[in-house]
C-alpha cells in the first residue's frame, strides 16, 4: 500500500504497513532508524540507572527526565506514549520530574500550519474552512486548532504527517527487542508469555488510533452509553462535516488542564473518573485506554470531560461479571473463588494444579489488597514475597488476554492521577462498590449467593469488608443496589465490623 497519502480516506493494516516499511531485511531507513533509537535511549538510560545506584540517592534526576523527554520526543508518538503513561505516577515519581514528562501529554514541538493546511484540504475537500484557527496543543499523535464557525467554537484535531511509516518502523523495532526479551523471559517463567504477542496487541491498539471516523464513532457510543448515567461526566459532540479519516472535528469545551494544574482534581472528579471506567469495563464493554492527563479536562468542581478515544481496549461480555466478582473475592478473601475468576478471564487453565497455586498466591492476593494503592506497602510487599513471586513465575503456567496490557496500563494511569490528587485513595476501596452493584444488578438466585457470602466473610475476616461495605452503602445509596437489598447489605457490613471486633478482643 502507499503510506501516507494525504487524501488517503482507508488506513492499511499494520500488517501490510509493516512489510511495506520492511522491504528487503537490508532496508536502509530501518536500519538508521534502528541507530537512532539505540543512539536516543542508551545515553539517557546509563545515566539514570547509575544516578539512581548512588548510596545518598539520585542527584540528577530532573536533569535526567528532561533528557528523556526530548529523547522520546525525538523518537517519535510510539516513544512518547511510553512516557505519558509515566508522567501520571506521581506517587512514584518526584514532583519535578512528573512535571517534566508532563510535557509530552500536550508539549510535544507542533508540525508547521503549512502542512496542517495542506492535509485538512486534502482529507475534506469542498467542506474545508477558510481559516485554520489558533493552534492551541501538539500532541503524539496530532494537533489541535480552536476553529470558530456559524458562531460556534470547535476542537479540529489534524493527524502528523508521516505517521504510517514512522509508526511501522518503530513497531518493528520494538518486536525485535521483544524477541531478544522473548529468550530470558522462557528461561525464566514456566507460562508462556509471549513479549512479542504483548507488543504486537499495544501496537494493534496504538495503529487504531490513525482512524479518526473509528474515534468519532467511540466517542458517540460512549456518549450515548454513559454521560446519561454518570452525572457529572461529559464527552464532546462530534462534528461529522468536518471528520475524516485524518481529521476530526469536536465541539470546543471550556475547562482547566490537568498537565497545567494536577491539583485541580478533587475527590468528586475521582469519584466520577471511577464510576466511568468502572462502567466501560462493566456494562459497555468498551474502555478508554489512554487517559493520560492531557486527555481530562476538569470543566468544574463536579464537572469531568474526557477527549482523545482513538486508543480503546474490548472487554469481552463473558469476562465482565468475573472482573467484578473478582474484586469482590479479592475483599472478602475467598481466594479458591478469586481462582476461579481469573480461571473464567483465562489467567490459569482449567486443569491448573490448584493445591499448589492456592497456598502461594493466596499471600500474594492478600498483602496486594492490604497495601490498596500505597506505593510504600507496595514496594515493601514485594520484597516480602519475593519467594512467592519467583515460585508463581517460575512454576505456574497462566496466561493473559489480548486486551490485558491495555487495560491495566489505563487503569495505573488513572491510579496516579488518583493518588496525585488523594493520598489516601484506595483503588480496591474505590471499585468495590462498582464491583458490587454490578453484581446486585444480576438475578435473584446470584444477589441471595452473593448475600450469603458477604455475610459468612464477616466472621472470617478483618473490618475491610465492613468499611468497604459501610462506604459502598453511604457513597452510592443503598436505593441504587436493585434486588441485592438494603437488609443484605446492612447485615453483611455489620457482620463484618461484628468479627473485627470480635478479633480485636481476642487479640487483647
Amino acid at each position: 500500500p502507499v503510506l501516507d497519502e494525504a487524501g488517503a480516506q482507508e488506513l492499511p493494516s499494520l500488517e501490510d504497513a509493516c512489510r511495506a516499511v520492511q522491504g528487503c531485511c537490508c532496508n536502509p531507513a530501518l536500519l538508521r532508524r534502528r541507530c537512532s533509537v539505540m543512539a536516543q535511549l542508551l545515553p539517557v538510560s546509563a545515566s539514570i540507572v547509575v544516578d539512581n545506584l548512588r548510596s545518598k540517592g539520585p542527584r540528577n534526576a530532573l536533569a535526567n527526565a528532561r533528557r528523556l523527554r526530548l529523547a522520546l520526543e525525538i523518537l517519535g508518538p510510539a516513544f512518547v506514549k511510553l512516557g505519558q503513561a509515566a508522567a501520571s505516577r506521581e506517587d512514584i515519581l518526584s514532583d519535578e520530574v512528573a512535571a517534566e514528562l508532563r510535557k509530552l501529554c500536550d508539549q510535544v514541538a507542533p508540525f508547521s500550519d503549512v502542512e496542517a493546511r495542506r492535509l485538512i484540504a486534502a482529507q475534506l475537500g469542498a467542506a474545508t474552512p477558510r481559516a485554520l484557527g489558533e493552534r492551541v496543543a501538539a500532541a503524539s499523535l496530532g494537533q489541535v486548532y480552536r476553529l470558530r464557525l456559524d458562531g460556534r467554537e470547535y476542537a479540529m484535531k489534524v493527524q502528523r504527517p508521516g505517521l504510517n511509516r514512522a509508526l511501522a518502523m518503530d513497531v518493528l523495532i520494538l518486536k525485535g527487542m521483544a524477541k531478544f526479551m522473548r529468550f530470558f523471559v522462557r528461561c525464566f517463567m514456566a507460562a508462556p508469555v509471549d513479549p512479542v504477542q504483548i507488543v504486537d496487541d499495544w501496537a494493534q491498539t496504538l495503529w487504531s488510533e490513525l482512524d479518526y471516523r473509528r474515534e468519532g464513532k467511540s466517542m458517540e457510543d460512549m456518549r450515548a452509553a454513559l454521560c446519561s448515567q454518570i452525572r457529572g461526566l461529559s464527552i464532546p459532540l462530534v462534528c461529522w462535516g468536518l471528520t475524516s479519516l485524518r481529521v476530526l472535528t469536536t465541539e470546543w469545551v471550556e475547562g482547566e488542564k490537568i498537565t497545567e494544574e494536577p491539583k485541580c482534581v478533587n475527590k468528586t472528579h475521582i469519584s466520577i473518573g471511577v464510576e466511568a471506567f468502572a462502567s466501560m469495563i462493566l456494562n459497555v464493554g468498551v474502555v478508554h485506554a489512554d487517559p493520560h492527563p492531557g486527555n481530562m479536562i476538569i470543566v468544574s468542581p463536579t464537572e469531568v470531560c474526557l477527549l482523545d478515544f482513538g486508543m480503546v481496549c474490548y472487554v469481552p461480555p463473558a469476562h465482565r461479571k468475573a472482573w467484578a466478582r473478582c474484586i469482590v473475592d479479592l475483599v472478602r478473601q475467598d481466594h479458591e473463588a478469586v481462582l476461579d475468576d481469573l480461571m473464567e478471564i483465562g489467567f490459569f487453565p482449567q486443569d491448573c494444579p490448584r493445591e499448589e497455586i492456592l497456598p502461594v498466591m493466596s499471600q500474594i492476593w492478600r498483602q496486594l489488597v492490604e497495601c490498596g494503592s500505597d506505593i510504600q506497602k507496595r514496594k515493601q510487599a514485594v520484597q516480602n514475597l519475593y519467594a512467592e513471586i519467583l515460585t508463581f513465575v517460575r512454576r505456574f503456567k497462566f496466561g493473559l488476554p489480548d486486551y490485558y496490557v491495555a487495560l491495566v496500563r489505563a487503569l495505573v494511569t488513572l491510579e496516579g492521577i488518583a493518588l496525585a490528587a488523594d493520598c489516601n485513595f484506595d483503588i480496591f476501596e474505590a471499585a468495590f462498590p462498582c464491583a458490587l452493584r454490578y453484581l446486585s444488578e444480576s438475578s435473584a438466585a446470584d444477589n441471595r449467593a452473593l448475600g450469603t457470602a458477604l455475610v459468612s466473610a464477616g466472621f472470617k475476616n478483618s473490618g475491610m469488608l465492613g468499611k468497604m461495605l459501610l462506604r459502598s452503602a453511604s457513597n452510592a445509596g443503598l436505593s441504587r443496589f436493585g434486588r441485592f437489598g438494603t437488609a443484605t447489605l446492612a447485615s453483611a457490613a455489620v457482620m463484618t465490623l461484628f468479627a473485627a471486633i470480635r478479633l480485636q478482643s481476642e487479640a487483647s
